[in-house]
């Protein structure tokens, strides 16, 4: 069993490995679909990372590492921040059972897919709200970023951004214009 559990991680990591040495091609990963509402003084946001994941993506996935996707939140309020908070989409895949482990820390949320395709949509949807006698009159931008990874095969470090063109997806918000279109 455990052989089999070897073989299948060694095989994943040789995937990735003739990865980086092959070409690739980048993603332009942009935030797009977006919805914003409020309840009393609660922001509501909700948007989609779209052309993220395509090409390598599924490889990287099933690496057996944990994969993490960072989004940044800042919320200001007259020229000052007035909140600022990281979360984080992680993937890890088990090899032995094929499946796709996912936690949506924004959401507070952890899936099992076998499906890739299952596995990019959860992972592309972000759910954000924010509490603030101010928030209508404020101004929120949102990024997202890859981390660098440890190949532990090649003993090398490979900074994932490369696969978004070392683009940070960005999407900047009046939530003000938001709040009183409605």
């Amino acid at each position: 069993m455990f052989q089999i559990l070897a073989e299948k991680v060694i095989s994943g990591l040789a995937a990735f490995s003739m990865l980086l040495l092959s070409s690739y091609q980048g993603n332009d990963a942009s935030f797009a679909t977006y919805r914003t509402s409020f309840l009393d003084d609660r922001m509501f946001f909700e948007c989609k990372l779209e052309n993220a994941f395509e090409n390598d993506f599924e490889e990287i996935f099933k690496s057996g590492q944990i994969i993490d996707i960072f989004f940044n939140v800042n919320i200001h309020y007259s020229g000052s921040v007035i909140h600022e908070e990281e979360f984080r989409h992680s993937i890890i895949f088990d090899p032995l059972t094929q499946l796709f482990s996912i936690e949506l820390e924004d959401q507070e949320l952890t899936f099992s897919t076998n499906s890739y395709n299952e596995l990019k949509k959860l992972i592309s949807n972000i759910e954000y709200s924010f509490k603030d006698e101010n928030i209508k009159d404020c101004t929120m931008t949102m990024n997202a970023y890859l981390p660098k990874i440890r190949l532990i095969a090649l003993n090398k470090d490979f900074d994932l951004m490369m696969l978004w063109k070392y683009n940070q997806p960005k999407i900047t918000l009046s939530l003000a214009r938001d709040f009183y279109e409605d």
